[in-house]
């Protein structure tokens, strides 16, 4: 097929969506001009039928970008529709720009705060890559039914070079099951969102599902199923997706007022929080708003930077393309972003562009955080009393134990970073504890500290549980810390430690009438 005949098609595929839609049979739709947002919610909350909508102006903008305005009867406000399609590369003609760079460590004296987050190369469609790797992230951070395939002992990678290669007949991709599954890979028997969706790079026919009349798989792993990118029957060609914004509003477009207004079914946003929910989570936040940088009051640098604050990677629509935030630099307004075209980090200015593309808006969805144990319960040790720093603190677990229901995990770091917990106790006594590792062979370590020194045992690689006992002879307060570290390369496996089964026995406890072989036992049981 040549790109001749596939611009035409596009364009006409553009025409017929437009008369479509005036004739009230296609894209639902809301909308808000300038006047109370509270009456409008009203309005929408309020609605049983179908809404009748109509194209008020529709604008393709480049190729990988069209915004629709649309207008919805029985209410007063407008929304625009951002159809997104980035393609797999990068545009020509921004090198300079996508220098990449490293990823900052944390540090609040020089406004610097960044969250490491898995960077997926592009496949499918860049807002359900994005959409992957913010997923991504919540799986390594203890949400661990995000992603339960076979790979990586079933915790997701921080890249998607695990998997092969395929092709389409015009281009070769990489997989990335958590974006968009096929049949084939991870273990999957049946057809999935490749095999029932795509054809090629931004076709606007009918998907292969319905052209060769075969039932469509059914959801469950693959966030871009939800978020309806690529899908014909949404209005969507492949590598695109939708997401719905108020026209002339500052105010965000929450998801309940996406299903009361009728646009659901189509908007990615909406569609991300379907996922979450099919995956047993519940949705806290959910919400479309453009930024400040396009309309005044809309969303800031400034609540950015708190989403990242509170351990919350964002996505970014651009005029064209979907990122997702990773951090921030408080002193330039920099973003740090994954761009979908690399593993690296990239940077932009907030309310600039990148690659040529505006700012637009972000979609935000926000997990309730899980009842995850705190770090006495999964150490079995209420007695002491623990605090967790570095890059990213310990947190409590129940997929990886050795002992009762829990255990503690080292938190999700970068490159040359370091997750630690600690405590102190009054000396002279005996620590023991059970810890296991998963991680780069020879590189990256758990490590135990008594009061800085570093006792030997350190280990690395994939073990299993392995007791540790370690004597203190001398008085006074020491300092016990446990440390899990990254060299300046490469991630392995899960990337991470665990502890579980700490006790700490005070020289008094040690000399109790009761013979020392036969303690050790009894504190194994």
């Amino acid at each position: 097929m040549n790109q001749n005949y596939l611009a035409y098609s596009s364009k006409a595929f553009t025409i017929l969506m437009i008369v479509t839609i005036v004739l009230s049979i296609g894209i639902p739709g809301c909308g808000l001009l300038s006047g109370a947002h509270a009456q409008n919610v009203e309005k929408l909350s309020n609605k049983t039928s179908s809404p009748s909508i109509s194209v008020v102006s529709s604008l393709e903008k480049s190729e990988y970008f069209t915004s629709r305005t649309i207008s919805i009867s029985g209410i007063p406000d407008l929304v625009d529709v951002y159809i997104i399609n980035a393609p797999s590369v990068p545009p020509p003609g921004f090198d300079i720009e996508r220098r990449a760079t490293a990823l900052p460590v944390s540090d609040s004296v020089l406004g610097t705060r960044t969250l490491v987050v898995p960077a997926f190369n592009w496949v499918f469609g860049c807002s359900s890559v994005s959409g992957a790797m913010i997923a991504g992230y919540y799986d390594r951070r203890g949400y661990v039914n995000i992603y339960t395939g076979p790979t990586n002992g079933g915790v997701m990678p921080l890249d998607n070079s695990s998997w092969p290669r395929w092709s389409d007949g015009y281009s070769t991709y990489p997989n990335l099951p958590l974006a968009a599954s096929r049949k084939g890979v991870d273990a999957r028997a049946a057809r999935g969102s490749i095999d029932d969706y795509w054809v090629q790079y931004n076709y606007n026919f009918d998907d292969p599902y319905i052209s060769n009349s075969w039932t469509q798989h059914v959801w469950g792993e693959a966030i871009g199923d939800y978020m309806k990118t690529s899908q014909s029957a949404y209005g969507n060609s492949d590598g695109a997706t939708s997401f719905y914004n108020w026209s002339s509003s500052a105010n965000p477009l929450t998801c309940s007022e996406m299903a009361s207004s009728g646009i659901s079914d189509r908007d990615g946003t909406y569609g991300r929080k379907l996922f979450y929910e099919a995956r047993g989570y519940t949705v806290t936040d959910c919400y479309s708003q453009k930024t400040d940088n396009t309309i005044v009051g809309g969303f800031s640098f400034a609540q950015f930077k708190a989403e990242i604050d509170a351990g919350r990677p964002l996505m970014l629509n651009l005029e064209g393309h979907t990122i997702v935030g990773v951090g921030y630099d408080d002193s330039s307004n920099t973003v740090y972003i994954h761009d979908t075209w690399d593993y690296n980090t990239h940077t932009m200015t907030w309310g600039g562009s990148y690659s040529g593309m505006q700012l637009l808006s972000v979609s935000i969805v926000n997990l309730q955080e899980e009842e995850l144990s705190t770090l006495a319960e999964s150490l079995d040790n209420r007695t002491l009393t623990w605090s967790t720093g570095g890059n990213a603190g310990w947190y409590g677990q129940s997929s990886t134990v050795y002992y009762g229901g829990d255990a503690a995990q080292s938190g999700v770091i970068g490159n040359s970073q370091q997750s630690y917990f600690e405590t102190v106790v009054s000396g002279p006594g005996t620590i023991s504890f059970y810890w296991q590792v998963s991680s780069e062979l020879y590189y990256d370590y758990l490590r135990f500290y008594i009061d800085g020194e570093e006792k030997t045992g350190a280990i690395s690689g994939t073990t299993s549980w392995a007791l540790q006992r370690h004597n203190i002879t001398t008085s006074g307060s020491h300092v016990l810390r446990w440390v899990y570290t990254k060299d300046g390369s490469v991630s392995e496996s899960s990337d991470c430690g665990w502890v579980d089964k700490v006790t700490w026995a005070p020289e008094a406890q040690i000399r109790a009438p009761i013979m020392p072989w036969l303690m050790l036992l009894l504190e194994d049981e």
